[in-house]
């Protein structure tokens, strides 16, 4: 009898650990389709779990800005970007992220608009 007793309890523990699944984006800041008095200084992903940015481009005007991401900097569930002075405009921001306790690839896009005064540079 004992020896069905271990591959029993082994399945019960499989069985009742947390499925695992793709990163999910909760908020970004500037928000979704947010129409901004001012240009943000940095722009700020929230997931449901730990990532690594892999790709973030910011494009306006068919063109892609320059943003500085740290692919070295330790998993989180929030990641926070720094960005160059921007003008009145539209943008659109491409992303994708890496969860390293799965390994899965998630990526998305949103956009946002500069309607007021642009940053001082």
């Amino acid at each position: 009898m004992a020896k069905y007793w271990l591959p029993a309890a082994a399945m019960a523990i499989i069985l009742a650990a947390p499925a695992s699944g793709h990163a999910k984006l909760r908020s970004t800041s500037p928000s979704a389709d947010a129409a901004l008095l001012a240009a943000p200084k940095s722009l700020t992903l929230s997931f449901n779990e730990n990532v690594r940015i892999a790709v973030l481009t910011l494009i306006s005007g068919g063109k892609a800005i320059p943003v500085a991401v740290d692919r070295n900097a330790p998993a989180a569930p929030q990641v926070t970007i720094p960005l160059p002075p921007l003008a009145i405009g539209k943008y659109e921001v491409r992303w994708s992220a890496l969860s390293p306790d799965d390994g899965h690839m998630t990526k998305g896009t949103f956009a946002f608009a500069i309607v007021g005064p642009a940053a001082a540079p």
